[in-house]
């Protein structure tokens, strides 16, 4: 037996004859097929302790440590996969070591032992039977640890440990190199997801996509339906692309034009890490090269901002949608600008919120300079001409008047404050929409009113019987149910929050002031009830404003000029 020498060195080389010359073969079948399937190089590499222990046989040592050590006789057999992937057959086990098990029986029956993670998920993704990418990582190892060994990559390996001793000590890394995009498996999860939610879209880029926490409540279209519309008019709807990163949910019929590709991200990276699925979404968004990526309160984006934002906004046109804050039950304020419109202005291609309210309140807070305020836009929700008018009031004589009330069951909507009111008025009917939310439970209701559940669509709802539609929320941007609302031809009486005064005046409504109690409310409701032909003339005269105001076609333009960029602003990204 010859000695056979490597860019290790001498002490090295001598190690692994003497390791050889100790093995006793042909008295025990176990040993001598583990001494034909022994690499005492790599094995040394793994425990490296054992050189101060010459008089040690290494496989003996295999036979008693192997299974606890998780030690590796062989470069291509990993006793830590081995277990992962087969925990039955470790526990049926008869054999005096995993290794023995598969050498006589599992190597026969395809089991797969290489040390690359997740290999079965890698190979699925590469279109690759799972054993032949284990053959193909295997022959990339062996070529890669003969170079080490006795190639050049060692030779310049040792002439740098020569330069700096501490570079010897890595040695030992050449037992498990790192093959990409075998790595880890964080990494093997990671390039899953990219594939799975690539495959999902088609393979195919899209000129804009929007990053959604999840599909929000209602049936209105809300700021993204709205968005998807406008640039479907100019893009085939194809082209974008919704993803949804926090919740796994539906977007509910015609949020989005059809065609639109939506991505349930939240499914594909529910198995990785907080850390890692943010930086999966982070390379997924880059992959699509997009005119723009939007961000609709989309949690995991807005924390990946945090590492990765700066480095995203080089090649990404990023811009984020601000609506209006949320009250605690502190009283103090929280919601995404808060926390990160101060952090991400400065980069970002844009901030898109609903309301000139709020457009108002950030550029104050945050002192927003007259050169940078052309990155601040508000677009206006557009309005659904479509929607079922109502131009005359149901009111007769010994008739009892019916007043709407709809939203989340929260502090927002106040229901407390809705209830106080249809208590001090038990001649009208009150009839509400909605559920509990964000454990704000039920309590108990007046009897004049009825509770109706949720509603798809605002046109589900008897509008024909409607005296007065009643919104009481504390605090708000533009919301969507206004602008439906405004469209029907029913009276409004509506707190005058954030936002609601750019649908809501005292020509067209009945605005109620922030600070007012339920008695304000009630006196807005009779207003509205003691003329009922005029409060229906008033009624109309908002939807004419609102149609003036908010159309598609402006909506349309706004939303194309903003998002979309031409060829040659692409070619230049």
């Amino acid at each position: 037996m010859a000695l056979e020498t490597t860019h290790l060195g001498p002490v090295m080389d001598e190690a692994v004859l003497g390791a050889k010359r100790r093995m006793r073969i042909g008295a025990d079948p176990d040993y001598d097929l583990l001494y034909e399937n022994f690499d005492v190089l790599h094995y040394l590499l793994q425990a490296p302790h054992l050189l101060d222990q010459p008089e040690v046989d290494l496989i003996e040592h295999f036979l008693e440590n192997g299974l606890d050590e998780r030690l590796s006789p062989h470069p291509d057999f990993s006793m830590v996969e081995y277990l992962i992937r087969y925990p039955h057959k470790v526990a049926d086990l008869h054999e005096r070591s995993p290794y023995l098990a598969w050498l006589k029986s599992g190597k026969a029956a395809g089991d797969l032992v290489d040390p690359a993670p997740r290999i079965r998920r890698m190979a699925n993704v590469l279109g690759l039977p799972h054993q032949q990418a284990a053959d193909l990582v295997a022959e990339r190892r062996r070529d890669l640890q003969q170079r080490f060994r006795t190639g050049r990559l060692g030779e310049m390996f040792a002439r740098a440990t020569e330069i700096e001793p501490l570079v010897g000590a890595t040695w030992t890394e050449i037992a498990r190199p790192k093959l990409l995009p075998l790595s880890t498996p964080a990494v093997v999860d990671e390039i899953s997801a990219l594939y799975h939610a690539q495959e999902a879209a088609g393979f195919r880029r899209a000129r804009v996509v929007f990053v959604i926490n999840r599909a929000r409540w209602g049936g209105g279209r809300r700021m993204e339906g709205h968005l998807t519309h406008a640039l479907a008019a100019h893009v085939d709807p194809d082209e974008i692309v919704v993803l949804y990163t926090d919740d796994s949910t539906t977007a509910p019929v015609d949020r989005y034009p059809e065609g639109v590709r939506e991505i349930d991200f939240a499914r594909i990276a529910r198995h990785l890490p907080k850390e890692r699925a943010e930086h999966a979404l982070t390379m997924l968004l880059r992959t699509f090269d997009a005119d723009a990526i939007v961000n609709v309160n989309s949690r995991m984006l807005y924390h990946a901002m945090r590492a990765y934002g700066r480095a995203l906004a080089v090649t990404e046109r990023l811009f984020l949608c601000f609506f209006c804050n949320e009250q605690t039950a502190m009283g103090t304020w929280d919601g995404w600008s808060l926390r990160y419109f101060y952090r991400t202005f400065d980069y970002v291609a844009g901030v898109i919120t609903d309301s000139k309210y709020l457009a108002r309140e950030l550029t104050e807070t945050y002192r927003v300079g007259e050169k940078d305020l052309q990155r601040l836009h508000v677009l206006r929700a557009p309005v659904d001409p479509d929607l079922p008018v109502v131009s005359d009031s149901p009111a007769s004589p010994g008739r009892r008047p019916q007043v709407c009330w709809a939203g989340r069951w929260d502090r927002q909507k106040r229901v407390g404050l809705f209830l106080e009111v249809a208590d001090l008025m038990p001649d009208v009917d009150f009839r509400m929409w909605g559920e509990p939310v964000m454990g704000s439970g039920t309590r108990p209701v007046p009897q004049n009113v009825s509770v109706q559940g949720r509603y798809g669509h605002i046109s589900e709802i008897p509008l024909a019987e409607a005296d007065v539609w009643l919104y009481t929320s504390g605090w708000d941007g533009v919301p969507s149910q206004l602008l439906e609302v405004a469209m029907t031809g029913i009276p409004l009486v509506g707190s005058l929050v954030g936002g609601t005064g750019e649908v809501l005046s005292e020509e067209d409504a009945w605005p109620v002031a922030e600070d007012q109690t339920a008695a304000a409310y009630v006196a807005a409701i009779r207003a509205a009830l003691a003329d009922p032909s005029e409060s229906r003339r008033r009624a109309l005269r908002l939807r004419q404003r609102m149609l003036r105001e908010r159309t598609e076609k402006e909506f349309a333009i706004q939303a194309a000029d903003l998002l979309l960029t031409n060829d040659e602003s692409r070619e230049a990204r």
